[in-house]
């Protein structure tokens, strides 16, 4: 990682200087601040780790600093439909990757899938049309939100999109007439459309769309439709764990391959797994065990990385077969 950040460095000095943009020093600060913020982060996130380096810039230098960071490569603007900031993420070349994003604690999880980027394409060929850039954004609840959720909610504290099974009216008998009477009843699958707007909530059942104030959304407890198949009871809950047997990759030996199904860990770790080719369908190798037994020398797409056993201990692997290279 500082060898790249070095090499950002280098290339912005050369850019930079070649198109004769003004005030080069103060906007070389603000691309080492923001080198040193390894997440999304927004223009006041920035401002903020250059007064902690002891430098007070201008908050609108900063904004045009990174809007040329943007049209340069060397960061992307991210706009999630959240209402919030707007984010700005370092921008590896030749590195791809989308987002998944929570609806309730706004974390950010980025993710790659091997095969989702060659249905894509795919897709995009059917239809003849050439596929010049692309993303993609999910909208939900991370693992950690649903773990602490409860299993029941009122409809009130639901979020939009999500898909959700009507187990409770705690209504008194002319409420739960009133609400009977709006096509609404035990049992129903309903979905969210939006909610907060003028203190009501819209739902969808089947094909027809109910407006329900706040007093009798707080009367309808629900509970989420995919909820029995996140698994809740495990921590961090399920995610499509394949029925296939499966290991985590510090559990392979020397002369082992597999294919990558699952990787974890925080932010950091799956950004640094991420560049490193270390991503959803990708087949990785067990070339050998240094002599402690950590790190592992390892191949992926051809590229001979080292990995430390508590980081492969974040990658789960399927299929393994033993495979002499």
């Amino acid at each position: 990682m500082i060898n790249r950040h070095e090499q950002e460095k280098k290339q912005f000095r050369r850019l930079f200087q070649q198109q004769h943009v003004d005030k080069f020093d103060e906007r070389f600060q603000v691309l080492e601040a923001f080198l040193k913020l390894e997440h999304h982060v927004t223009c006041r996130d920035i401002s903020r780790q250059l007064k902690e380096d002891g430098i007070h810039l201008d908050d609108g230098f900063v904004t045009t600093s990174m809007e040329h960071l943007c049209r340069f490569g060397f960061a992307s603007r991210v706009d999630f439909d959240s209402g919030s900031d707007i984010l700005y993420e370092h921008r590896h070349l030749g590195v791809h990757h989308d987002h998944m994003v929570c609806a309730k604690c706004s974390a950010i999880l980025e993710f790659k899938d091997e095969a989702l980027e060659v249905l894509q394409k795919k897709v995009a060929e059917a239809y003849g049309f050439y596929m010049l850039q692309h993303k993609m954004e999910i909208y939900g609840l991370c693992s950690k939100c649903m773990v602490n959720r409860k299993k029941r909610i009122p409809l009130h504290k639901a979020k939009s999109g999500e898909k959700l099974v009507v187990k409770e009216l705690e209504a008194g008998k002319y409420m739960q007439l009133r609400i009977s009477s709006m096509g609404l009843k035990i049992g129903d699958t309903i979905e969210v459309v939006s909610n907060g707007l003028g203190g009501q909530v819209v739902i969808a059942v089947g094909e027809n769309r109910l407006v329900i104030g706040t007093g009798m959304a707080q009367k309808i407890w629900v509970q989420s439709f995919d909820r029995q198949t996140l698994g809740t009871d495990v921590p961090g809950g399920r995610e499509n764990i394949p029925d296939t047997p499966s290991m985590d990759l510090s559990q392979m030996k020397a002369g082992q391959e597999g294919t990558i199904v699952r990787v974890s860990g925080e932010s950091k770790l799956r950004r640094r797994l991420l560049e490193m080719g270390i991503n959803r369908g990708t087949t990785i190798y067990v070339e050998k065990y240094a002599p402690l037994k950590d790190p592992l020398e390892l191949v992926v797409k051809g590229y001979h990385i080292s990995l430390r056993v508590e980081e492969a201990a974040n990658i789960l692997v399927e299929n393994v077969t033993s495979k002499k290279r």
